[in-house]
Parts: C-alpha cells; structure tokens; sequence
C-alpha cells in the first residue's frame, strides 16, 4: 500500500481496523520500537531541531500558516528501517570494496564544544556527561525541569549543534576506527536511501548492484580510491550548498508569511553574541536575533552602553545592575516583525529581514516600551490582514489600541 504518514498512523491507532496491512504496519511499528531501543542502549543520541512547517494557499502559493513540523509514531517507524538499510548496505559494500566505499563518519565532538552550554547548565544544577555518546544520551535524558516541559528540547536543540559535522568520505582514507557514526552509534554508516534526492545514494546503489552481481559492469570510479575521494570532496560541499539552500528557503517563506504583521511571542535564548542574542520562537520553530547594536539606532548603540559580553559568563551582562543579564535558556518576549528595509542596496527588494525586539526583561534603551509597540500596531496592516479571533487576542493585550483597530 502507498500511505502518508498520518494514514498509517491512523491504521495503528484505530482498534477496529484489523485488515492485514494494517496488522503488518503495527508489526513493522513493533520491531522498529525493539530497534530503537536496541540503538539507544549502544549510545545513539535523540537530538532535534527546529522544523518549520508551511501551508500554503492553492493559488497564490503564499504561505498562510506557519508551525512546528509534527512527528508521528510512523516517522519514527520509517526512519529505523531506514537507518537498518543503510547500516546494512554499509557493511555489504566494504565487504567487497574495502579500499573504495562510499560511507559516511560523524566524528566524536570535542569536550570543549559544549563549554558554553555546561556553564550555562551549572547554575540548574545539570551537568552533561559527554565522556561517549552512551553518556551524553543519558545525561540528555535526566536533564529535566518540571517548571518548563520545553526545556529538554531546547537542549537537545543547543546539544545539536554543539556537534561536530558528518561527512562523506571514501572507506580506504580513513581507518576503520574513525569510520564510526557517533550520533547513530554505529559501527558503519552510508547513505542508500534517497536515490532522488542525493547523488551519494546513487554512487551507494552502484557499489551494492557491483557487490551482488558479478556481471554487473561499472566504471573505474568504483575502484579508484583517488577518483572516490574527490567525489566525496564534492558531494560534502553539495551537501553544505543544499542545507543553505533549505535555510534561505525557510527565511523567504518565514518573511513572506509576518510581512505587514506585528507578532508577540514567548521566546528562549539559544546563543549568545557579542552584539546580541538568538531567540528560538517555540509556537513557530523560527529564529531570530535581538541586536544590542546597530549602525543606524541611537537606542541599541546605547544599550551597547549598558549590556556588555562576558566571556566567562558567556552572557550579555549588565554594567550597571548585577541582576541584569541575557544568557543561554533565558526565556524572554518579542515581538517580531518584517523590517521594511531590504538587506542592503545590492539585494533584490524580496528580501527583507525579520526582525525581533525584546519586549521582556525590560533593559533599558533596548526593550521596546509599551508606548513603541503600541505605535508598531498602529502602523501595521494587521487589521486587514488578521482573523477577527486575532484581533481580538490583541484587543485584549493592548486595550488603549481599541480605537486603531
């Protein structure tokens, strides 16, 4: 059967179906679970990251909705089989092409990578064992505050990308010692499954087709270790070309989508620069920057004044108020909206930025006052282009803009 995600998922969850292809799928769902588990007590890491989810309008093609990506039991039972392929398939083709394989290695990350996020952890009473990734999975699962559901995630989040990058490579350039996937916790590692979207999987499909089929023909790159690694070379560079690809895409849509909006939302802070801060928006999936400085605003350049980076600390820290600071898992508010603004001259007029003001903590000449964001609505679209239960909710945030609405 050829089912979405969700059909299937219903399949499981509905008791009153009981044909065979849904007692296979709940078959197929079992065995994935004994897999997972079986991965997590070897080391393999649960991490995340934000996805974002459009919808878009039929016709226009303009998005309309904008969300957190949402995984089901089914994703989950799709990915182990797939994670069983490509181990599988690994083993097969160094089986035969031990000098000229095409795999794929995470390295171990540095313990001076998560330097940052443990000093930020310290004073939460959490501490990151990343001694192995056996270590690291189960301190990741400790790491728990009642007071905050979201936060786990979040760290997995920062945990992400504390990472170091994977890579293709060709099996006779590196030992089998450093063939080793970290995050999966494996042995040995390819990409075989995504034939349409990757060309390492076709490079992958041609060795295994050579490795059960003698009489199968194959050009020389199959063999030639050179020739291989300068594929992996360009397949690594694709690889970085296509995560850009997909970062600009998110920014386009994300832009399109809150142009002519002012938008509240709680936030966390998820990195610490020395001119601002990022803010992860958790009802969105989306990020953003508070800047502390700026060229043209006389009000940043003065809460440069106030707000300075301390190293040690790795937080934005108050001069003139010891309890005044912005560090890592901060939760704070902003308010988002589409500067109106292109990026610079030289870029098509499409590309505006997304901007965050911080609403809460209130730090002097940076978080926006009542009376700024009173103007931001005043001056926005919003009232054309809300739903009436949105314009409500923002009635009953800022009842002295009855009147503008």
């Amino acid at each position: 059967a050829s089912l979405t995600y969700e059909e299937a998922q219903n399949r499981i969850d509905d008791p009153s179906m009981q044909d065979s292809i849904t007692k296979s799928i709940r078959d197929l769902n079992m065995l994935a679970k004994k897999l997972r588990q079986r991965r997590m007590e070897a080391g393999a890491l649960t991490l995340s990251s934000p996805e974002v989810r459009f919808r878009l309008e039929n016709d226009s093609q303009d998005p309309v909705d904008v969300e957190m990506k949402a995984l089901k039991e089914t994703n989950a039972l799709v990915e182990e089989f797939m994670l069983l392929a490509n181990i599988s398939v690994a083993r097969k083709i160094y089986e035969h092409f031990p000098d000229s394989a095409l795999l794929r290695r995470h390295p171990e990350p540095p313990a001076q990578n998560f330097d940052n996020l443990q000093h930020a952890l310290k004073p939460l009473g959490i501490q990151l064992e990343t001694g192995s990734s056996l270590a690291l999975a189960q301190s990741l699962d400790r790491a728990v505050l009642p007071s905050d559901p979201y936060f786990n995630n979040l760290l997995r989040i920062l945990t992400t990308r504390c990472m170091m990058q994977a890579q293709y490579f060709c099996s006779g350039t590196h030992t089998p010692e450093e063939y080793r996937h970290y995050g999966l916790a494996t042995e040995i590692y390819t990409h075989f499954t995504s034939p349409i979207r990757r060309y390492a999987d076709v490079m992958v499909h041609r060795l295994l087709h050579a490795s059960i089929d003698r009489d199968a023909g194959y050009g020389s790159e199959l063999t030639n270790k050179s020739q291989m690694t300068d594929q992996c070379d360009v397949l690594n560079h694709r690889h970085r070309m296509a995560q850009q690809a997909g970062r600009s895409s998110v920014e386009l849509f994300t832009n399109l989508f809150f142009k002519g909006k002012v938008v509240e939302e709680p936030g966390y802070v998820t990195q610490v620069l020395q001119n601002g801060f990022s803010v992860l928006i958790p009802s969105y999936g989306i990020e953003g920057v508070v800047y502390t400085t700026s060229k043209d605003s006389s009000a940043t350049a003065a809460a440069a004044a106030v707000l300075e980076y301390d190293k040690a600390a790795h937080a934005l820290v108050s001069k003139n108020d010891d309890n005044l600071s912005i560090g890592l898992f901060q939760r704070v508010r902003v308010v988002l909206q589409v500067d109106d603004k292109p990026v610079s001259a030289n870029v098509s007029s499409m590309r505006r930025k997304l901007s965050l003001q911080l609403i809460e903590p209130q730090i002097p000449n940076l978080s926006i006052t009542p009376e700024q964001l009173a103007a931001l609505y005043a001056a926005s679209s919003v009232s054309k282009q809300t739903t009436q239960e949105e314009i409500i909710n923002m009635v009953t945030k800022h009842p002295d803009q009855v009147q503008t609405v």
